[in-house]
């Protein structure tokens, strides 16, 4: 073999000495095993940074209106309330017997185009900020949509306030890939939740919390005199056999410096921690399977012959 070969098999069996397939295969499923548990949280942030960029591209949307065509819009949106009959809506998440969904998703097609100026059909952004919940509001409750924020009950009144509407928004409680309804749970009585539409805000002061069976929807009728909003999900997570029900009235704005006041930008997810977890863990990982060199062995000179010594001891004298 000659010595350019040689140089280069040189690199190739010393990265095998020290990536052994047992150290390789230690290292990769260490790192999946991290990875698996960090997933909820990266995925989550994921997911409010979506949510974060929906909501700032609903805001530049609104701001390139002129005063008067926002106006237009919560007149049309306030019209188109007027007209909805007060039959019982139902529920979002029911299924019939073909496991279809029951409630038709975006309804119809004068229904979607009402406060239709967001990126995907936005149509608002509702914010509860006893549980640090900063959502976009979209149009109906199919799968796609419950999947990216918040969805209006279709039925339900649009989001736009006003004496005897009662708008209803669903959202997914224990789902995989965001946060979304997980934290509904932990909102209280005399907490304030607030919904932007148009540059306006309408603020909700939670007067009733309930959890009913899936038909049980007479909670979610429009109340004459009454300005009602009420978020629903699933409980218990993971089971899903119940709603839970919070229910807003109409209120006037908090103070300025409330701690119920709607933040004026989208809620940063903030820095990824978790990235800095993953790849801290990974480097431990791999320090600790990295192989030690054995140390080595010290080595003591061999004694001299005894007749040698005696040589050189008559030659000085």
């Amino acid at each position: 073999m000659s010595k350019h070969q040689d140089s280069k098999l040189r690199p190739l069996q010393r990265f095998r000495n020290r990536w052994s397939t047992q150290r390789i295969i230690i290292v990769v499923v260490a790192i999946l095993g991290v990875g698996v548990m960090l997933y909820p949280t990266a995925a989550s942030w994921f997911s409010d940074r979506v949510h974060a960029t929906d909501i700032s591209g609903y805001v530049d949307s609104v701001e390139n209106l002129s005063p008067s065509a926002q106006k237009t819009l919560l007149d049309e949106a306030r019209l188109f309330n007027k007209e909805l009959p007060s039959g019982p809506l139902r529920d979002p998440y029911s299924l019939n017997e073909n496991g279809e969904k029951m409630v038709v998703g975006a309804g119809s097609d004068a229904y979607k185009k009402m406060l239709d100026v967001g990126p995907g059909g936005m149509m608002g952004r509702l914010s509860i900020p006893s549980i640090h919940s900063d959502l976009p509001i979209f149009h109906g409750t199919d799968d796609e949509t419950l999947s990216k924020g918040a969805g209006h009950l279709f039925g339900s009144g649009l989001p736009v306030g006003g004496t005897g509407t009662h708008s209803v928004l669903t959202a997914h409680s224990g789902f995989v890939n965001a946060t979304l309804f997980d934290d509904l749970d932990q909102v209280r009585e005399g907490d304030v939740f607030s919904i932007t539409v148009l540059g306006e805000s309408f603020y909700y002061k939670v007067d009733q919390i309930k959890t009913v069976l899936p038909e049980e929807t007479d909670d979610l009728r429009k109340v004459q005199d009454k300005d009602y909003v009420t978020l629903v999900t699933c409980t218990p997570t993971g089971v899903n056999s119940h709603r839970l029900l919070v229910r807003g009235e109409r209120v006037d704005a908090p103070a300025a410096g409330s701690s119920q006041t709607l933040p004026s930008q989208a809620l940063d997810p903030g820095f990824p921690w978790w990235a800095l977890a993953l790849l801290g863990t990974a480097v431990l990982i791999v320090a600790a399977t990295h192989p030690r060199k054995a140390r080595p062995k010290p080595t003591t000179p061999d004694p001299k012959p005894a007749g040698d010594e005696d040589l050189a001891d008559s030659l000085l004298r």
